[in-house]
């Protein structure tokens, strides 16, 4: 790619006006990960020739990972204009209303893509992936089998399949399919180690290397299997997100944790590596391993435990609840599951409760701003860093009585640790075809019923936390 771009802005350098070559160039540098530049290339490209199809498709699926996605629905439109029976403009412009949720929409043209060409594999897996959003599992299946006849190398339609029977409780299946999300670029980059990859084999006598990958979020829940690893293996490293090396070295003493090394392809002191996602596909098949297990499995240190006591105890008398309310990357895609402060008001007004809060990243004028509003405090010290302080924040959470947040990391964290956990919003494959997350036997589910919104169900856990004795 490197090379690619080069010869590129060689040609650039004997005719600076010629579209083609800034599309391809472009092409270059998204494949590099360059998105920015990308982008400036490609608008370089449809400035110099409006005319230039490609260079509009290419421009809106840029704009749509840049979530600008009304720009991004325009770029295809044009592109659409100027080449109505091209099967991949169709595509692209349904991939960009799918980014926008409008499932229904995008669907009718993938189904247009198809009927001019019946063989494309991605808009077969990308109607699968909008059916599947609108309720029809067993025809996504169905269109993930079709693509993968027709490409059955093509990685995001392994992965989707895989999540797919995740989510109706076919495990087994399921974990070989999300064995693709690196290959499919759904979990960001794969690392390399020098070292055969485990697939499950005995451990016996072998020094394991197992590292963290996507979210810390992920990365937790995950986390639930390193001792099963550890039991079986002479040793074990773990390398993770430093935020969480304390905490995971406290709760893992039988392993050495620690970040990344600088060269992450050379680990002298393992013979095997595995992501630690990976885990799942040898020690959870089948529903029944989840049995039994633990209600916490992470330590947190009980000298900031006992500082925190005194701190939490000084608030008052009440039910003490830490909050969480959305993610830090909220995306179009991501917005509907999670909550904007404004809308707890329920919750505010729920008698004898002490609310702290647990959102992390920039959300300070949200809480004043709630505060003043409902005229409710929600406590918080300006001494813990909630973004990386993941040790003292366990800390806290201990003398929590119950926390409430969406799909994060802080509902991750707080469960882990054996906290009772409310978890708001929709299901997702992490229940593995159940009514729980039986990850943790320390969450309840309060999902929508009945085309309730978020709202609604913030209201519903309001009638229930009014109910719980203080």
């Amino acid at each position: 790619l490197a090379e690619a771009e080069a010869c590129h802005r060689a040609a650039l350098a004997r005719g600076g006006d010629r579209a083609p070559i800034w599309n391809n160039l472009a092409n270059a540098l998204s494949r590099q990960g360059r998105a920015a530049a990308a982008l400036t290339a490609w608008q370089r490209a449809v400035l110099l020739d409006p005319a230039l199809p490609e260079g509009w498709s290419n421009l809106g699926g840029g704009l749509r990972d840049a979530e600008r996605l009304d720009e991004a629905e325009r770029a295809h439109r044009r592109a659409l204009r100027l080449m109505p029976d091209e099967p991949q403009a169709n595509n692209n412009f349904g991939h960009a209303l799918q980014a926008r949720l409008r499932h229904t929409e995008a669907a009718r043209w993938f189904r247009r893509a198809l009927t001019l060409d019946p063989g494309y594999a991605a808009a077969l897996c990308n109607l699968g992936l909008a059916v599947q959003r609108l309720g029809d599992g067993g025809l996504a299946e169905r269109l993930y089998g079709w693509a993968l006849r027709v490409a059955p190398d093509l990685a995001l339609a392994h992965f989707n399949r895989g999540l797919l029977r995740l989510e109706r409780g076919a495990l087994a299946e399921g974990w070989a399919g999300y064995g693709w999300r690196f290959a499919s670029g759904q979990a960001g980059g794969a690392r390399q180690p020098r070292m055969p990859a485990w697939r499950g084999e005995d451990l016996a006598g072998k020094r394991m290397l197992i590292w963290g990958e996507q979210g810390v979020g992920d990365t937790i829940l995950f986390s639930s299997l390193c001792a099963e690893a550890i039991a079986r293996a002479r040793s074990v490293v773990i390398e993770t997100d430093r935020r969480l090396g304390p905490l995971f070295a406290r709760s893992f003493p039988a392993a050495l944790v620690r970040p990344p090394m600088p060269d992450a392809a050379t680990v002298p002191d393992c013979d095997l590596h595995t992501p630690i996602g990976s885990l799942a596909r040898v020690f959870r098949r089948e529903l029944s391993a989840f049995a039994g297990a633990a209600g916490g499995w992470l330590v947190p240190d009980p000298v900031r435990v006992a500082l925190w006591r005194e701190r939490v105890a000084a608030l008052g008398p009440g039910l003490r609840v830490g909050i969480g309310w959305r993610s830090a990357l909220m995306t179009e895609s991501r917005r509907a599951a999670y909550s904007r402060l404004d809308q707890w008001d329920a919750l505010f007004a729920v008698p004898g409760v002490v609310f702290v809060n647990l959102q992390y990243g920039a959300c300070e004028a949200e809480r004043v701003a709630a505060e003043a509003r409902f005229a409710v405090a929600i406590h918080r010290w300006d001494d813990l860093d909630l973004t990386d302080d993941f040790d003292g924040t366990a800390a806290l959470m201990a003398n929590l009585d119950l926390v409430i947040a969406p799909a994060t990391a802080v509902g991750e964290l707080a469960a882990a640790l054996g906290v009772p956990v409310w978890r708001f919003g929709g299901r997702d494959w992490t229940q593995l075809g159940s009514a729980v997350r039986p990850w943790f036997a320390a969450q309840r589910l309060f999902q929508p019923q009945g085309g309730e919104d978020i709202p609604g169900v913030l209201r519903r856990m309001a009638r229930q936390l009014a109910r719980c004795p203080i």
